[in-house]
């Protein structure tokens, strides 16, 4: 029989104090202490990416402007990354996988599907803005070269991606799992308000840090799209669906000319905006939201339609642990 030590008593259990911060069943640090470890690497790492943001290439042609912008970018979603993978292997011991990343040809399938609906809440507003009256079409871009054009199209769409898919799997992978699993395991606690509370938690997440750079109204639209994100990630279990709606949201409004970029191709104004640097009145704002609603809508009908029911996604709720030992299953 072993000796008491500072950390277990005369039964080898984990002194109290202790257990208060580490699951001994687990053999990983609690969750309240995860999100906050969490966190903190997010603002440490993420933080430390935006302070490098190298400009690439000399010169001021529209090929090297997307360069230029891809690579001030590309700093900050490498540390939002490293903060996701450190968080995932030192404090949750789960795979990568089990944060939606289970590749395969529904995953992409998913990608598709979330780019569509994204797409078509963004065009939505503008549509309702062009007949509504709060947006006004100038005209087409001068467009260089359709070669050219393509460059600069997948520019600004790899641009989209390299801040969409950390955000998202730090958003909605690691923080709803998270949460999703710490208050699945409560007695009482039903799946479906367990996942609720994870993405009510990561739509305030988003609220906050979209208002605190952009304003509110922003913080607001980005909140309430962000409910959609989370519902389309539990009920998949695949992070391609909220990357991918994302993804179109943003992209679409590039396209179209209300985030104005180089690959644009059309031109429209508004005579109000609720952030400076897009074309995005408080209407424009009401009817995304509004699409997100819809779009809520689309989501539940298609995995109710497939599936029969509408479940969350078990692996989110019950990881599989990495290097799950003789001595984790005793202990079970």
């Amino acid at each position: 029989m072993q000796k008491p030590s500072i950390l277990r008593d005369e039964k080898q259990q984990l002194r109290r104090p202790f257990r208060l911060v580490w699951n001994d069943t687990d053999r990983r640090v609690r969750l309240p202490f995860r999100l906050v470890a969490a966190f903190v690497l997010f603002v440490v790492l993420a933080g430390a990416g935006n302070q490098f943001r190298p400009t690439l290439l000399a010169g001021d042609s529209p090929l090297l402007g997307v360069v230029n912008m891809i690579g001030r970018q590309l700093p900050n979603a490498i540390g939002l990354t490293l903060a996701v993978i450190v968080a995932a292997f030192v404090l949750d011991r789960r795979r990568l996988t089990d944060f939606g990343l289970r590749i395969d040809q529904g995953w992409w399938c998913g990608l598709v599907g979330g780019t569509a609906l994204g797409a078509g809440i963004t065009l939505l507003a503008v549509g309702a803005g062009l007949v509504g009256g709060y947006y006004e079409f100038i005209g087409i871009e001068t467009t260089p070269p359709i070669p050219v054009w393509l460059l600069l199209a997948v520019g600004g769409a790899v641009f989209q991606l390299i801040f969409v898919i950390p955000e998202e799997l730090f958003v909605r992978g690691y923080l709803i799992t998270n949460i999703t699993e710490g208050f699945d395991g409560m007695q009482q606690m039903s799946r479906w308000l367990a996942a609720g509370i994870g993405i009510l938690a990561t739509s305030g997440v988003f609220y906050l840090t979209h208002a605190a750079g952009k304003g509110a109204s922003v913080g607001l639209m980005m909140g309430g799209l962000s409910l959609l994100l989370g519902l389309g990630y539990v009920l998949s279990g695949d992070l391609s669906v909220p990357i991918g709606i994302h993804f179109g949201f943003n992209f679409a409004g590039v396209l179209v000319g209300t985030n104005a970029q180089q690959a644009s191709l059309l031109i429209i104004t508004s005579d109000t905006t609720v952030q400076d640097s897009l074309a995005l009145p408080l209407e424009a704002v009401v009817v995304r939201l509004l699409g997100a609603v819809i779009g809520i809508g689309l989501v539940v009908a298609w995995y109710y339609g497939v599936r029969g029911r509408l479940q969350v996604a078990s692996h989110i709720s019950q990881p599989t642990l990495r290097r799950k030992s003789a001595d984790d299953a005793s202990d079970t």
